[in-house]
């Protein structure tokens, strides 16, 4: 299976759709925090590395996509270039001359939507081959759901992790969105139950970057 997005043809056409679709997550961008998954599996965002509570949903914003490039020194991203879904994929001889190496990237913005995290919108990205491979399988789901004429095109979804063993590496994690419900742009939930979403089983990677345990702190109390 090709690393790149599959995507039709016409999926520039479609942003108006997208647009019209992005429900509760807002515009992508701007004051957002930055979410990842460890190296040890866990979902985490902001600059302390707050976990996802365990059972959060979070409403994908449909027009919130985007791919584009991340370049890393020695373990420090040094130049990120990163555009929405709708618009063609940077070509890497534009990609400005930064110190490191540049490899693909992309990103999905979510807001959670229930539990502690509630109202908290991050944009999680990730530039493993797992994490792209997810969120093509997402994109692909939306996409479908909108050809398919369906208003309520806004994934929720819950954030888990599946593993592999590798020879060298160990055990690597890749990150999974299971859909568990949709909603429409005033955050109702359609009545349908969701078919479970699963990313495509991964081929032996390397870690993309090396990091520390995440910080497990206590959730502030109401």
């Amino acid at each position: 299976m090709s690393n790149q997005v599959a995507v039709p043809a016409d999926l520039a056409d479609m942003a108006a759709a997208l647009q019209q679709s992005s429900a509760q997550a807002g515009a992508a961008g701007g004051s957002d925090l930055y979410a990842k998954m460890t190296k040890f599996g866990d979902f985490v965002y902001g600059a302390d590395g707050t976990e996802f509570e365990e059972g959060s949903v979070w409403a994908v914003n449909p027009n919130g996509f985007q791919h584009g490039h991340i370049c890393w020194d020695e373990g420090t991203p040094t130049g990120e270039v990163l555009v929405p879904a709708t618009q063609p994929m940077p070509s890497e001889a534009d990609l400005p001359a930064v110190s490191g190496k540049w490899g693909k990237q992309v990103a999905i913005q979510m807001r959670a939507t229930n539990g502690e995290d509630e109202g908290i919108q991050v944009l999680f990205k990730s530039n493993s081959l797992g994490g792209r491979k997810a969120y093509a399988t997402l994109l692909q789901a939306v996409i479908a759901r909108i050809q398919a004429g369906k208003a309520d095109c806004v994934p929720l979804v819950e954030c888990h992790n599946d593993h592999y063993d590798h020879k060298t590496y160990g055990k690597i994690f890749t990150p999974e969105f299971k859909v568990v419900g949709w909603a429409n742009r005033e955050g109702e939930r359609a009545e349908e139950p969701a078919a479970a979403i699963e990313a495509p089983t991964e081929p032996a990677e390397k870690p993309a970057e090396p990091e520390a345990a995440p910080r497990r702190r206590r959730r502030k109390a109401a």
